[in-house]
């Protein structure tokens, strides 16, 4: 099964740089506030679940793109698939943006893949199994200290009523930790925090294509990742993500996080 998600991402990956940098603002769409695609997008989803359908025709997928298609059984495995993890990125011709797949059995992913095309690196996973990048098994950073950390995050931008209680909460954990990164890709950040690149990353107001994928692949390289509640089951409902290196250093981000816990209840982030 790894072997197919490789396959799909790498596909998709190929696909999507073929057209980097090359969009014309006329196959620019708005989705809603700051929420923007292109024709790229829907061609790079529709590529990778017509493969699946051809070979798996009775498992459901939830595209970012396309939604929720496929069986109505919620028994049957799951796809979720991000067909351009970092949009915005892609438009402005930044070289940071992904490829994100999860296959997922019984509410958990099993298999993931992550690629970025830019610098051809291809992260991969298995529950119970390991973690590798382009074939060679990595491990998370094993940082458990919150003052030593490098944390990736980024600011709820399409949901300005929450962007002021995010960013105190920025300024509190830069203040308590060495230092952030903002890639613009969720995917990225999650996988190299799976690599040890960084020790962890957190944000709210991300969606189920975004995540699902990545928080395979810091459990399997060592980590922990779970929504700002501390929960690790429903990735096909995630709306929130807190991931890092070790537990100590999870729990310690989890605390930072706590106070913004009840943003979570609201009708901006309490469904997909």
């Amino acid at each position: 099964m790894l072997g197919f998600l490789s396959e799909l991402a790498k596909t998709g990956g190929r696909l999507a740089r073929d057209h980097f940098a090359q969009v014309a603002e006329k196959d620019i769409r708005a989705k809603g506030a700051r929420d923007w695609v292109s024709h790229v997008d829907g061609m790079v989803e529709d590529a990778i679940v017509s493969r699946i359908r051809g070979r798996f025709p009775g498992h459901r997928v939830l595209g970012e793109e396309g939604g929720a298609t496929g069986s109505t059984d919620e028994r049957a495995p799951l796809w979720i698939i991000d067909p351009i993890d970092g949009t915005t990125n892609f438009l402005h011709g930044i070289p940071a943006w992904a490829v994100s797949i999860a296959y997922c059995e019984r509410g958990t992913p099993r298999h993931a893949a992550v690629y970025d095309p830019m610098r051809d690196e291809l992260f991969t996973a298995e529950a119970d199994a390991g973690l590798w990048l382009n074939g060679q098994r990595r491990y998370t950073s094993g940082c458990k200290e919150l003052e030593r950390a490098v944390l990736a995050s980024a600011l709820p931008f399409r949901f300005p009523e929450a962007i002021d209680a995010c960013a105190s909460l920025f300024v509190r954990v830069q203040k308590a930790c060495d230092d952030h990164r903002r890639s613009g890709s969720a995917a990225l950040d999650m996988a190299w925090t799976a690599i040890g690149r960084i020790d962890g990353y957190y944000e709210l107001g991300i969606y189920p294509w975004d995540t699902a994928a990545g928080e395979l692949l810091v459990r399997a390289g060592g980590g922990v990742a779970t929504d700002w509640r501390g929960r690790s089951e429903a990735p096909e409902r995630r709306r929130s993500m807190a991931c890092a290196a070790t537990p100590a250093l999870h729990a310690a981000l989890l605390n930072e996080i706590q106070p913004l816990v009840p943003w979570l209840d609201s009708p901006l982030f309490d469904r997909v």
